[in-house]
């Protein structure tokens, strides 16, 4: 139970840098160019972040799969 809840916390962690990172991204399409670069490297940034848990995630649920089988 404890891992599952581990997971889930670490997909809902990676949906908010998603959301974080989309937000950047939109406000960028207005901002001034110094604050757009800014704002898209920060999106980028998070992204990859959100990413690399979402890989780990998936890499810990075929560990407890594998413990299970």
């Amino acid at each position: 139970m404890t891992v599952m809840m581990q997971v889930a916390a670490v997909q809902y962690s990676a949906q908010k840098l998603f959301q974080s990172a989309w937000s950047d991204l939109r406000q960028s399409l207005t901002a001034d160019p110094a604050e757009a670069a800014k704002l898209r490297l920060s999106s980028r940034e998070q992204s990859a972040v959100a990413a690399k848990l979402l890989q780990v995630a998936d890499e810990n649920d075929q560990h407890v799969l594998d413990l299970v089988a």
